[in-house]
């Protein structure tokens, strides 16, 4: 597992097999059958049944409907709790290319700013506050799983993304109470879609891509669809690399209109590097007073063509559904997993003191390694009912799901904890890479098995024209094994509520309550019995406007969210651990999403959020403190216009702005991250079948400073720079 170039390499073989393969996808499509019709999935429609569209692609940026917050097809209005959909039209035209990148013009979603390159793109997420980083699904199951490191999410494979702001524990089982995310992967169309894809732009980026999708038969009982991408990049610093190479082939069997299933399969390798930085305060934030100089904003602390990170994910799954009849349905979701990867860290030191030398100059670093391997399980399983009794109508839903995890790894360890000094010193200004140094042997043990299994039930209730009622309760059990430790049991109950009015002009006032869990392993040391879940629960009030003959949707809400039995040490006894923890936030967010006929599109949205330490132990000095790296205001706005007048037929225009207030950078709230206003662009002209792009992020190069700590101990990071992308696909039927 150590030979990146033998297991890994990307930049040779894999990419002319990826090449082919993409122009044979496109060459293959050129003989199906063709069609005038735009591309579409194909729904069961049967009569006095249920239509399936909550998964069905965005037209532009307006979605109706959703499955995610209930399980259940509903219109977003609804919905008992926040939810943003983002659809394709807007991924491609805002040129997203990331998780991060498709999610960061959402309500309530903080995305990192600092180049600190993060494997999971979704751990720089925050939700209304708290971390996203296991909080990602694929199609209603979960896709992480706790894990020290995954693979990052491949955008272009996602038909839509729906964000749940809030408690989500009485659907999808264990999260923080921010909320999820919920990507719904592109399945095989009833009309033909091809397409083929080229990018450049900075940081030597280039890739490649290719998405077909048709009927196999006249009928189209059979449907398939083909999508794969190979990328070589590189990133703001030097050395680390961002090459992947993606196939996700899908194949959908319909026998009758009341019978549907899908197998999904995915394949993904990637290289690249997890990289800690963290320079002293003299030499970026001012000039370092040795040699007046500053430390280039690219500079790589690691040690080049060592290896980084390494990984290789394979998927196999499938979504089916079955209407029993016109008023019951079965529907169950499978996906396995399997995760290997290699990690080969050279990084700050951060364990013994202060890591720089008496000029500031030179940078003490540390080397760890790590081989890992998970494989995952999880399955869905849910009938729903749609009766009618006492003037109420009632959609049902019990459900079932499984989750488990098999983690085997080897590591070394941080080896500074160990006073050993296995790497050589980096001169930050004139740094020598030539310097050689073993790679640590990986001695040390670990492994966890784990399962949950969770049993809910939901109502969501309409009468009297006017009202819909969500009610839902679950109950979760939990079993973890790890190595060398006693295995752990924990069950949970979570409910949650909510109230819609709908008025009878597009007004949707709304009220609800939810809750969440997330089981903790150990004993707690004042009681002497085994640790409680951390719990968290959640206050929302809303109003959603629909009006009549617009295409768009309003919103405002107003949220409190407070996460209790944090495992924090004892007031005055910092050797001891008790749940007395307590974090809050609250705030308040406003959004809208406009499509109108004329090709003005636009998306809007400010949130106020403030996160604040309710209960730390200790000490106690944090109490009342604002959490470190959650600002209190955010406002996004990206307009998109497509002319409409016959000379520029064909030509669009899409700019953005965010802006994210300062924070504060450390627990006792003494320094502050700045704020920091950054603006995106987009031009694209369409003729024919082709489209030409050019999409720039922090198009004005606002590059701020992010720094925590003293002179001694500080970690400055620089934000991320300007990136400029370019693209030609082809699309054709």
């Amino acid at each position: 597992m150590h030979d990146r170039n033998s297991r890994f390499g990307l930049r040779n073989a894999d990419i002319r097999i990826a090449s082919a393969l993409a122009l044979a996808m496109a060459a293959s499509a050129t003989g199906a059958q063709t069609s005038t019709t735009p591309t579409s999935l194909a729904p069961i429609d049967v009569e006095g049944g249920r239509i399936k569209s909550a998964d069905a692609p965005v037209e532009g940026y307006v979605a109706e409907r959703s499955a995610t917050a209930t399980k259940t097809d509903i219109p977003l209005i609804e919905s008992p709790q926040s939810i943003t959909v983002i659809g394709r039209d807007q991924i491609e035209d805002r040129g997203a290319d990331t998780l991060a990148e498709a999610v960061e013009y959402a309500p309530g979603v903080n995305t990192a700013n600092s180049v600190n390159n993060d494997v999971i793109d979704s751990n720089g997420i925050q939700i209304r506050g708290f971390s996203a980083a296991d909080a990602t699904y694929r199609d209603g199951t979960r896709l992480f799983a706790g894990l020290p490191y995954d693979a990052p999410i491949e955008a272009y494979g996602v038909e839509r993304l729906e964000v749940l702001r809030g408690p989500a524990s009485v659907l999808y089982g264990q999260g923080q109470p921010g909320g999820i995310i919920n990507l719904v992967t592109k399945q095989p169309t009833d009309t033909p879609l091809r397409e083929i894809g080229l990018e450049m732009g900075t940081f030597h980026h280039k890739q490649l891509k290719a998405d077909v999708s048709d009927r196999l038969d006249s009928e189209g009982k059979w449907r398939y669809r083909l999508t794969g991408l190979v990328q070589e990049s590189g990133t703001p610093i030097d050395y680390i690399d961002d090459d992947r190479l993606y196939i996700a082939p899908a194949l959908s069997w319909t026998p009758s209109a009341r019978t549907e299933l899908t197998l999904l399969a995915r394949y993904q390798k990637t290289e690249s590097d997890y990289y800690w930085t963290g320079f002293p305060l003299a030499g970026t934030k001012r000039p370092n007073p040795t040699n007046g100089r500053r430390i280039p904003e690219d500079r790589y602390i690691g040690q080049p063509g060592l290896g980084g990170y390494d990984s290789e994910v394979y998927e196999i799954g499938y979504l089916f559904e079955h209407l029993i009849n016109d008023r019951l349905t079965f529907e169950q979701n499978v996906r396995y997993r399997q995760i290997d990867y290699d990690v080969v860290d050279v990084f700050r030191n951060y364990f013994t003191g202060n890591p720089f030398n008496a000029d500031l100059t030179t940078l003490e670093r540390d080397i760890r390694v790590r081989y890992d391997e998970a494989d995952t399980l999880t399955a869905d399983q849910r009938l729903i009912a749609d009766v009618e009794f006492g003037g109420i109508d009632h959609s049902l839903l019990v459900g079932l799901d499984y989750k488990s995890l098999d983690y085997d790894g080897r590591s070394s360890g941080f080896l500074r904890l160990g006073n050993q000094a296995p790497v050589p010193d980096l001169d930050l200004y004139n740094p020598d890479y030539t310097q050689s140094f073993a790679i640590p042997d990986a001695p040390n043990q670990s492994g966890t098995e784990a399962s949950q299994y969770g049993l809910y039930v939901q109502d969501h209730m309409k009468f009297a024209d006017k009202w819909a009622l969500t009610v839902g309760a679950r109950q979760d059990w939990v079993d973890e094994q790890s190595l060398g430790a006693d295995k752990n049991d924990q069950d949970e109950l979570t409910w949650r509520a909510g109230l819609v009015y709908l008025a009878d002009n597009g007004l949707a006032p709304y009220v609800s309550y939810s809750e969440s869990f997330v089981p903790q392993y150990g004993v707690n040391e004042v009681t002497g019995e085994s640790l409680d879940p951390i719990s968290g629960e959640q206050y929302e009030a809303g109003l959603r406007y629909r009006p009549d003959g617009w295409n768009a949707s309003f919103e405002l809400a107003a949220f409190e969210i407070t996460r209790e039995n944090e495992t924090v040490a004892l007031p005055g006894s910092p050797n001891v651990q008790s749940q007395i923890g307590e974090t809050r936030s609250r705030g308040a967010e406003a959004s809208a999403q406009i499509d109108l006929a004329r090709g003005l599109k636009a998306i809007a949205s400010y949130t106020y959020n403030e996160v604040e330490v309710i209960e730390a132990g200790g000490s106690q000095t944090t109490n009342g403190n604002r959490v470190p790296d959650r600002p209190d205001h955010l406002a996004k706005l990206w307009v998109d216009y497509s002319f409409q007048q016959p000379a520029l037929d064909g030509l669009g225009l899409g700019a953005g702005l965010r802006y994210t207030s300062s924070s504060f950078a450390d627990a006792a709230n003494e320094a502050r991250y700045p704020s920091a206003t950054l603006v995106d662009a987009a031009i694209r002209y369409r003729f024919d079948d082709v489209t030409l792009q050019l999409s720039g992020r922090n198009v004005f190069d606002e590059v701020k400073l992010y720094c925590n700590g003293s002179q001694a101990t500080s970690f400055c990071n620089y934000g991320v720079p300007r990136s400029v992308v370019g693209s030609l696909s082809y699309r054709w039927d």
